[in-house]
């Protein structure tokens, strides 16, 4: 007896077994409409693909500004996509399909370049265009967005306008941004990460265009308008708590990191919460080995069993210059009982660091209430492989920093940093009888130099008026930073050898990361320009005629 089983048909989608792995691309290889249609009045677009593909990629690739997803539906028949529009299209513009990198098909190759398909609902195609590079820390498409400069442009908001028009960067980081009508627009790049033309602060990345960009019959193309996004910090930083340390010293946490130049006494106030007293601070400084911790300490010590009540100025801001939040900046004390030890202490290399140069920045915090009442007994030295003191080698860079100069040192040479300060013994210190000094040595060692090398060059154009930085990367992420002249020369002397990412950028507010603009109010970023291949820099060589052209 046997049994024949037919099947009729298969509503899935499998693709061809056997043979050798398909690594080609799919494509696209036909549209309604067709690239460059005039007069397109259909609520419904077909894409046909030449390889099966994975349907919930491509239509998670999809970019249609300004529809958003809930106003399109999609609906698969083999390698054939049909998008159904739940709205009519506007009368008289270019509209762009974007079918973003990130699509693939069922043997995982990537589309590796977003497809645009360019058409219009009238007799025209606007045809300006606007092509960059994005600079992103992760190798993934990121979305460029250009809204009109119309009257109300300082009151747009990314995080609540989705873009007119969209586009999506290549695995290489370059994208073409096409169907730009006549006009003047303003750019944004960000990771768009929620996949709706709707930049998300706190969870996409970000960048602002360095200038706003037109469009004009004579000039229909615009090139080289790059970005490089990073994380915005848009949120107010928030006072959590204070803790009472056994030297009588406040510890107050945040939830950011505070710029230290608005860290002073005067920006704190703390009061009896019984009485109201307001309890005089003298003392303030962030505490370097956690920089979401400011130490404060009164005049007098505080009584305890009592609570009290501290507020931080509205004058702090964090390190992007976010002031603090008004409903978020006062905190309570229970000072039951001091039982917080705090380290009287902090250098910021570990003991046996090796391959220092003169780029890096070492230093030794010293936090114990000794240094504002008796400076002088605080001593940070560097001393010589042989022991010898080395004078002027060591700047006090504000009232609890002392900083390690680090140019000027001998070649592959051991260092010693040293820390004296007195320490209590039975309630005597090192200036009374019996008291004694604790001494705190850290080593490190100079890079060889005959294992460095130089990059020189020239950056252009000149910004009058502006600092310009140079910056060179190493693969393992050690940076080099040095500054142009007023004639756009620059020299990175003395660097480690390896390969190199080198850009330059002017330097914005005295900081020295690139700024990347502001979303809201909006800011445009800092003009840049990155070296378009990596540099090698070999040891006792000097590469030269590296020029960046800044944009």
């Amino acid at each position: 007896m046997s049994v024949v089983l037919g099947i009729a048909g298969c509503a899935g989608q499998f693709p061809p077994s056997g043979g050798p792995v398909d690594k080609t691309p799919p494509t696209i290889v036909f549209s309604s409409p067709s690239e460059k249609q005039l007069n397109f009045t259909s609520q419904k677009i077909v894409l046909r693909f030449d390889e099966y593909m994975s349907e919930r990629s491509v239509e998670s690739a999809v970019y249609f500004p300004p529809l958003t997803m809930s106003e399109m539906s999609f609906h698969w028949s083999g390698k054939e996509l049909t998008i159904r529009l739940t709205k009519r299209l506007d009368t008289n513009r270019t509209y762009i399909l974007t079918i973003g990198a990130t699509a693939i098909d069922l043997r995982n190759n990537y589309l590796g370049r977003a497809y645009n398909l360019v058409f219009s609902t009238g007799s025209k195609i606007d045809t300006g265009t606007v092509t960059g590079h994005v600079y992103g820390p992760k190798l993934q498409p990121y979305t460029v967005a250009a809204f009109p400069v119309t009257s109300d442009i300082d009151t747009l908001r990314p995080s609540m306008n989705p873009a007119k028009y969209v586009t999506q960067s290549d695995d290489s980081g370059s994208y073409v941004l096409q169907g730009l009508a006549e006009g003047k627009y303003r750019l944004i790049c960000f990771d768009d990460q929620m996949r709706n033309f709707t930049y998300a602060p706190q969870a996409d990345l970000y960048a602002s265009a360095t200038h706003d960009i037109g469009i004009s019959r004579e000039a229909p193309a615009v090139d080289n308008v790059d970005f490089i996004p990073a994380e915005e910090d848009t949120s107010l930083p928030q006072l959590y708590s204070a803790d009472l340390a056994k030297d009588g010293l406040i510890v107050l946490k945040f939830s950011e990191t505070i710029d230290t130049s608005v860290i002073r006494p005067s920006n704190f106030l703390v009061r009896d919460s019984i009485t109201g007293e307001k309890i005089p601070v003298d003392f303030a400084a962030r505490l370097e080995a956690n920089q979401y911790n400011i130490v404060i300490g009164t005049t007098s010590p505080l009584p305890l069993k009592r609570k009290y009540l501290i507020t931080a100025s509205e004058n702090l801001t964090d390190v992007y210059h976010n002031p603090i939040a008004p409903t978020n900046n006062t905190t309570v004390l229970t000072a039951d009982s001091a039982t917080m030890n705090l380290a009287p202490y902090y250098f910021n290399f570990r003991d046996s660091t090796q391959n220092v140069t003169s780029y890096d920045t070492l230093f030794c915090q010293f936090i114990l209430p000794v240094v504002r009442k008796d400076s002088a007994t605080v001593e940070v030295s560097l001393l010589d492989s042989t022991g010898l003191e080395l004078p002027g080698f060591v700047k006090r860079t504000s009232g609890t920093i002392f900083g390690i100069v680090t140019s000027g040192l001998n070649s592959s040479e051991w260092y010693t940093a040293k820390l004296k300060y007195p320490i209590e013994i039975e309630g005597q210190k090192s200036n009374e009888a019996g008291g004694r000094d604790s001494v705190v040595a850290l080593h490190f060692r100079t890079v060889d130099s005959t294992d460095l090398g130089d990059i020189e060059g020239v950056v252009t154009p000149v910004v009058p008026g502006k600092k310009v930085i140079v910056s060179a990367t190493r693969a393992d992420g050690r940076r080099f930073t040095c500054f142009a002249d007023t004639s756009g020369k620059y020299q990175l002397d003395e660097i480690l050898a390896g390969t190199y990412t080198v850009m330059a950028y002017v330097q914005h507010d005295s900081v020295s990361t690139y700024f990347i603009g502001h979303s809201y109010p909006y800011q445009f970023a800092e003009p840049f320009g990155v070296y378009g291949e990596p540099i090698k820099v070999r040891a006792r060589w000097t590469t030269d005629g590296v020029l960046i052209r800044m944009y």
